[in-house]
């Protein structure tokens, strides 16, 4: 069945309408109101709460380097088992299906296999002290966060990298075999460049991914996990210390880095597109 544009258009309008509600009622509500308040109350208002000190900006900073760097390594772990499962295609249903789950392995069951793993009693830290060596990671830090969303990055690159890989004329590698080029030099020369605006885009998704997660940093370190995820939910927590206010502006803000990092890759990854045309 072929669709016109038009009535395409017609029958996507009603998701994106949907959408486009849910996604911009709520934070343009919250903003008005965090302005109101600002003018009425001067000092008072959330905007003052947080630029009092540098908390909230710090767990702003760590939220914008562990999505960036978390994005970067799952990007180059996901493109060189993508490369490969385009040389063994036998593997390919197997290696999607783990990648599924590892995709989706967050939260509470990857807190605890960490812990198992990487705790204070876990296997490879009693076996590293067994050795007389020193565990080489603090799962209550930074690092241990960084380490969390890698194991869910690096799946997810390959289930978005796997399609752009094999959709690479085979008739190129071919050539640069021919002519002398091994695989490593092709991939350099020839299939990276055309893989950019693709990895590009990815490294979009993947900041995401990290950026807005809050089961995976909440299960392993609680509250003290100090990135914007958990810190606005902290502000909501319903206690005696409860601020809807600074946790709305909370959002306001992590919701404009998603929208910033997302939209300038769609863009660039266009202008590669373009470019190479």
């Amino acid at each position: 069945m072929t669709l016109s544009a038009r009535t395409a258009w017609r029958l996507a309008w009603p998701l994106l309408g949907l959408t486009s509600a849910a996604l911009l009622l709520p934070f343009g509500w919250r903003a008005v109101a965090i302005l109101g308040e600002c003018v009425a109350h001067g000092d008072g208002c959330a905007i003052a709460d947080l630029t009092a000190d540098s908390y909230y900006f710090e767990a702003a900073w760590n939220t914008l380097w562990l999505g960036a760097l978390s994005a970067l390594i799952g990007l180059a772990i996901g493109l060189g088992a993508a490369i490969a499962l385009a040389r063994l295609p036998r593997l390919e249903r197997p290696v999607t299906l783990l990648a599924s789950l590892g995709a989706n392995f967050s939260g509470v069951p990857l807190a605890v296999a960490l812990l198992l793993l990487f705790g204070a009693q876990g296997v490879i830290t009693v076996a590293m002290q067994a050795a007389g060596l020193t565990p080489w990671i603090d799962l209550q830090g930074l690092g241990g966060l960084l380490l969390a969303y890698v194991c869910f990055q690096a799946p997810l690159a390959v289930l978005l990298l796997i399609a752009p890989v094999k959709m690479l004329d085979g008739s190129l590698q071919d050539a640069a075999a021919t002519l002398g080029a091994g695989p490593v030099l092709y991939w350099r020369r020839v299939g990276l460049p055309l893989m950019l605006p693709s990895l590009v885009e990815t490294f979009g998704l993947l900041f995401a991914n990290a950026a807005a997660a809050f089961a995976t940093p909440f299960a392993l370190n609680g509250t003290a996990a100090h990135v914007l995820a958990v810190r606005i939910a902290a502000l909501v927590s319903g206690d005696i210390f409860a601020q809807p206010e600074l946790s709305a502006l909370l959002a306001l803000i992590l919701f404009g880095m998603l929208v910033v990092v997302i939209g300038f890759t769609r863009w660039l990854a266009a202008r590669l597109r373009e470019g190479r045309a």
